[in-house]
């Protein structure tokens, strides 16, 4: 029992010496204590309480019976972030047990004290009990006991012990560096692709993503093997690393370290990602001002991504020099390679300089652009020694105005698919491209501050160019229409430029067409050339726009687009670029709906184009598909009225779904019809099992004001979360309303009964409208699922537009979502007498763009500006309900 008690006495003293010891530090660092003493004070404090704790614990197992000849021989070794005292305030203490085989038996004893001591004083403890021999066999299968041990430092205990371990590891790592170096790089890039490949993560992990921490160490690792140094300071001193290099990789450690350190210590636990709350919250205290047009948390960011572009391109080059290569290759290679001209070779896979005349090459803008021109044709990677004497020359280079030839070689680039985009950022990293396109230089690492965009508006340009030119290996029909663009000069270069109008107050569409113009000018491109240029990315977001939040089903939607495209040259141009826009802001954005949805207007307005007929006029396909369903419909036994029912329904019902689709929905409206009672109702499982469509269909009598309403908060109250919705009428007295939804209760496709259920509710919520909805589903809300307000920087804007349309107004919502909030919007349109008439309802993460056609009490459109003002007061109120609760 008082055994019991003292271990726990000295178990709560280490603890408050832990707690006592991080304040102190804490506090030195608020008042300015640099991040490399900080992390040395970290790494002095937890070295005391480990080289204690361990003290005590030989003393346990002498006093167990262990001998003390052999206890001396134990040596307690710190590795990883603990070996090189790199530690943040809640870091893990990485430690391994090194014991001669001799005095393996008393080492467990002392492992199980000191791990049991350390873990109660709430130090979190990666521990790991082995003898040299066993510690160097693991490292050399493991990478991840490789790169740790790299980093090794003798705590405590025997030194001859440790010495025997360290020399041991040094000699066989230098051995095997080709091995090493190639599993160590691996195993990095497989923690790329698990935390981000690209450095312009909108909420990076700082020690994992690319760029950060963890690539300064990949360089330490690397130079282990090779040279027998980790210390960056002795690398560049071997000749392994520059000056250069060695500055931007220390500079960025000091920023990124105290960035750890602010994480960890605002968290008061290990924190790794830096999320936007906190990035807003850093930003102000760390004294960022901003500038006109760009956020103090943006300037920050920007600040973060220098930092990381510079280690992901010094780490980058590092991994190719220190990369084992077959000499086999590299001689086959130069064998089989052709001469270009006097000064460029190229092989089966690789372009190069000759070296005689690499040292002036490289410094030439208008010849490293037409190398890269050729790499692009000819789909070759430039060789690691030819990249690498660019680099350096480019980043002496002064800016300058770029000169007719440069420009030629430059758009010459833009012209072929190839390697484009990879050679783009390559170019952006040397930054070549902002001395081509100067408002290039705004846009380097400048946040899109939502969480629809994942990347920085320089990132997120780069990858459109990508996204259009893996469109040319593509059999599917984008790729066809891409192929089909013989100049795809334009295309490149406008979706390289589309965004950066982005960061002023003024719309970014509208900066972008002047920045557009102002490049045009500089290229001297033909006035075409320009109109088209400018043309295109003034109106980039347009396909999308009327795509998603209009009725395609109506002519004048489709006819008014064909009006502001113009042609079919620009269509094909703005079909590309929409859909490599949609592509480069984030996975799965891009969704099957939003491509049918383009691909129907663009195949509506090219019709249009070709034949002059509107939806609906004259076509053959639809007349076809038509005639399919009605021909099932017959031979199902349905009846008149339900073949009636199919040269009623809307485009949009058509178009998407298979005759076999539409013919079994109608007949079980035909049946329904024929009851005279209550709503229809029923749910099918989409094809890819991801989301369950609801589809209602009401008789609209005298008035449908309050459906829509009725079914969103019935779907609501089954805790169902809406991320798209469509509202059509068919014929004259039906409304079809269609919900797609996610059910978070089932991982999988809901089981039919929940489905029955849902539809019950429904039914009930429509048949018997002075009833309550049942009562929404009460959701407990933890700290991490979801950013307060103050991340919502985006303005919720309520449009109203009576001039499109002589007969409806259009209603458009932009506003951060939250759950129930559709219900609510459409509660405050029943309450204001507001008729819907046709809706488009889109979700994505935390946005949503919600589109109704709506009329007033006498089916008129809403005018009066009393009237738009009553309506946006009472919306913005049920927007705002939730974050003034909060």
């Amino acid at each position: 029992m008082a055994k019991s008690i003292s271990l726990a006495s000295t178990a709560l003293r280490y603890r408050d010496q832990l707690t006592e010891g991080r304040s102190r530090i804490e506090a030195r660092f608020r008042t300015g204590l640099p991040s490399f003493q900080t992390a040395t004070a970290l790494s002095d404090l937890y070295d005391q309480i480990v080289c204690s704790v361990f003290e005590d614990s030989l003393e346990q197992a002498l006093a167990g019976g262990a001998k003390s000849q052999h206890i001396n021989r134990l040596a307690l070794v710190a590795h990883g972030g603990h070996g090189r005292r790199d530690l943040s305030p809640y870091s893990d203490a990485d430690l391994m047990l090194l014991t001669p085989r001799i005095s393996a038996s008393c080492a467990a004893p002392v492992a199980g004290n000191l791990v049991r001591d350390l873990t109660d004083a709430g130090m979190d403890v990666g521990f790991s009990v082995r003898t040299p021999a066993e510690a160097c066999s693991l490292a050399w299968t493991d990478p991840k006991i490789y790169t740790s041990l790299t980093e090794s430092r003798l705590l405590c205990g025997d030194e001859t012990t440790y010495r025997r371990f360290y020399e041991s590891f040094r000699a066989g790592a230098k051995r095997r560096w080709k091995s090493l170096n190639q599993k160590a790089i691996q195993t990095r890039r497989e923690e790329r692709r698990k935390w981000g490949e690209t450095i312009y993560l909108l909420r990076p992990n700082i020690k994992r993503s690319r760029g950060a921490l963890r690539d300064i160490q990949l360089v330490r690792w690397l130079g282990f093997a090779t040279h027998g140094q980790t210390d960056l300071a002795q690398l560049s001193s071997l000749g392994a690393l520059s000056g250069d290099d060695l500055e931007t990789l220390r500079r960025a450690h000091g920023f990124m370290l105290r960035l750890r350190h602010e994480l960890h210590f605002r968290a008061g636990r290990s924190q790794d990602i830096l999320d936007r709350p906190t990035q807003m919250e850093i930003a102000r205290d760390w004294g960022y001002q901003g500038e006109v047009g760009v956020l103090p948390v943006e300037d920050f960011m920007q600040d973060y991504f220098e930092h990381t572009r510079g280690v992901r391109y010094v780490s980058a080059f590092f991994d190719d020099d220190h990369r084992a290569r077959s000499r086999t290759a590299t001689a086959l290679e130069k064998v089989l390679s052709r001469r270009i001209d006097d000064k460029i070779r190229m092989g089966p896979t690789h372009i190069w300089v000759v070296s005689k005349k690499l040292e002036s090459f490289a410094v030439s803008l208008p010849d490293v652009l037409r190398l890269m021109q050729f790499a692009n044709e000819n789909r070759r990677r430039i060789a690691h020694p030819t990249w690498q004497a660019i680099r350096v020359a480019m980043l002496d280079r002064r800016l300058s105005p770029p000169d007719p030839q440069s420009v030629q070689s430059f758009l010459a680039l833009l012209s072929q698919p190839g390697r484009l985009a990879s050679l783009l950022r390559r170019l952006h990293e040397l930054r070549i491209i902002e001395q081509l396109i100067p408002a290039m230089r705004r846009c380097r690492g400048l946040l899109q501050f939502n969480a629809y965009h994942q990347f920085t508006v320089d990132a997120h340009c780069l990858r459109a160019v990508q996204a259009a030119t893996e469109f040319e290996d593509d059999d599917s029909a984008m790729g066809r229409r891409y192929r089909r663009i013989k100049d795809k000069t334009l295309l490149h270069l406008a979706l390289l430029i589309h965004d950066l109008g982005k960061g002023y107050d003024e719309d970014h569409s509208e900066v972008g067409r002047r920045i557009a113009g102002e490049v045009a000018d500089a290229f001297e491109l033909e006035t075409s050339q320009k109109e088209t240029l400018q043309w295109l990315i003034h109106k980039h977001l347009l396909m999308n726009t009327v795509a998603f939040r209009h009725d395609l089903n109506d002519p004048d939607v489709v006819h008014d687009f064909a009006a502001e495209v113009g042609s079919v040259g620009r269509l094909e141009l703005l079909l590309v670029h929409s859909v490599a826009d949609l592509i480069a802001v984030g996975p799965d954005v891009l969704t099957d709906w939003k491509m049918k949805l383009i691909e129907d207007l663009y195949l509506r307005t090219r019709r249009y184009f070709e034949t002059g007929n509107l939806p609906g006029e004259n076509d053959p396909e639809l007349d076809q598909h038509r005639q399919e369903t009605v021909e099932l419909i017959r031979a199902a036994g349905g009846s008149d009225s339900v073949v009636d029912l199919v040269g009623e329904l809307p485009l949009s019902l058509l178009r998407h779904r298979a005759s076999e689709e539409i013919a079994h929905e109608l007949i079980q409206v035909g049946q329904w019809l024929g009851k005279e009672e209550g709503c229809y109702c029923a749910g099918l499982i989409e094809p890819d099992g991801g989301a369950v469509r609801y589809n209602v269909v009401v008789r609209q009598g005298e008035r449908r004001v309050g459906t829509f309403a009725r079914i969103t908060g019935a779907l609501y109250a089954c805790g169902l979360t809406i991320f798209r919705a469509n509202i059509e009428t068919v014929g004259e007295d039906l409304v079809w309303d269609s919900f797609w939804v996610s059910d978070p209760d089932f991982a999988d496709q809901p089981p039919v009964d929940r489905i029955q259920k849902v539809c019950s509710v429904i039914r009930k919520a429509i048949d018997e409208p002075d009833a309550p909805l049942p009562a929404a589903r009460r959701v407990w809300k933890t700290k991490g699922n979801s950013e307060p307000e103050v991340v919502h920087l985006l303005p919720t804007k309520i449009i109203f537009d009576n001039d499109t349309f002589d007969h409806q107004t259009i209603l458009s919502l932009f506003t951060y979502d939250r759950l129930g909030l559709l219900s609510e919007i459409a509660k405050v349109l029943f309450a204001n007498d507001v008729s819907i008439q046709f809706a488009k309802i889109d979700t994505h993460l935390d946005q949503i763009a919600d589109v109704f056609y709506i009329t007033d009490a006498n089916d008129q459109p809403i005018v009066d500006s009393d009237y738009q003002n009553q309506i946006r007061e009472a919306m913005l109120q049920v927007i705002n309900r939730e974050t003034n609760a909060s």
